[in-house]
Order: C-alpha cells, then structure tokens, then sequence
C-alpha cells in the first residue's frame, strides 16, 4: 500500500512503497546487465549519463517490464496530479546505475542558458529508489524553508518535485554498492509524452 511521508514542504513529495519489490529487482537486474560493461572504463567524477551507466525506456525490449513501468507512470502522473492539481504526462524515463563513488552536485532539471531547450518542457522531476542494500545516494532537494529535505532510499520509494529552480537538488556519494533508480521527468505539455 502506498503511503505518503511528511517532508515539511508542500511541493516535495514522498511515497513509500510506491513499486512493488519485485518489478524493483527487475530493474536492478536490467540496469546492471544493460549499463557499462565490466572491463569499460568509468570515470570517477562522470555523472551516470556521461559513462554509459543509463538505460532508456524507449530502448527496453522486455515488453513485461514495459507495460510494468508504463503502468507505474501513469501511477506517478496521477500522484503529481493530486498533489499539484495538474495533468502531466511522462516526458523522459530512464533507469540510472550509479557506482559507488558516484555523486552529483545541486542543480535543476529544465535546463540552464545553453542547454538542450527540449529541458523547458520538464515540469516535475521523480525518482523512485529500486534497491536500498548501499550507503549514501541521498537525495536532498531545496525546500522553500531555505533549508533541503534529504531523501533517504528505500526499496520501492519515490519522491518528486518542481523540475525548477525552487527545488534543486543532487545527491550524496555512493558508498558500498551500486544505488539503482528510475527517474522519470513529467510535462504539462502532451506534446512531449513519451511513449
């Protein structure tokens, strides 16, 4: 049963036991046999985008696994949907190993000056955690108190927010093993459903 987590913020999000457990080691087992090889060389400071260790729905050819997550959009939509009072619609997902090691600084997801304008069309940013069996991978997002809410994985959690500046956000070291998401971007814009 989906449960909502008080994170003192009215536009940070938090469910607990948002996935099953089983479609969450579903996806670790297809991030890990999907991302960088063993033998590829990952560079240390390369966020996860940037070294092969990302997998993208539109290229997932398990149709199960597919109609799954599909499903579990539409899930997130309508969450985002009563929380936000607004329709949205999955705009970008993807399945994110990070190695321990790996971290990212604060920022926000549509877009800076010089960027990819297609970013403008992401309104709301989610991450659902797929395993917890690491240290580390916090995610802390700005809150409009002038301090951040810390995210603490947990199998099957999710959390969203504003994809702008209000809530920047990053995420702490990895230690121990690899943390495994799926981050999904939503948009008001039906334009850029992705299918």
């Amino acid at each position: 049963m989906v449960k909502q987590i008080d994170t003192g913020s009215s536009y940070i999000h938090r469910f607990d036991d948002a996935m099953r457990p089983d479609l969450c080691r579903r996806l670790v087992q297809m991030a890990r046999s999907h991302t960088a090889r063993e033998g590829e060389e990952v560079a240390a400071d390369a966020l996860p985008w940037f070294d092969s260790d990302t997998f993208s729905y539109p290229k997932w050819q398990d149709e199960e696994v597919r109609r799954l997550v599909g499903a579990y959009r539409i899930l997130v939509s309508q969450l985002i949907c009563l929380c936000f009072r607004e329709v949205v619609f999955p705009h970008f997902t993807d399945l994110v190993l990070w190695r321990p090691g790996k971290k990212m600084r604060e920022h926000k997801d549509d877009g800076y000056e010089g960027d990819d304008p297609i970013l403008k069309c992401r309104h709301y940013s989610a991450v659902t955690y797929c395993n917890d069996d690491y240290g580390g991978g916090e995610t802390f997002i700005r809150n409009e108190h002038g301090g951040h809410y810390t995210s603490v994985p947990r199998l099957g959690s999710l959390v969203f927010y504003p994809s702008d500046e209000r809530a920047s956000h990053g995420v702490n070291e990895v230690q121990g093993s690899d943390r495994v998401t799926l981050s999904t971007w939503f948009t008001r814009d039906s334009d850029y459903y992705e299918h």
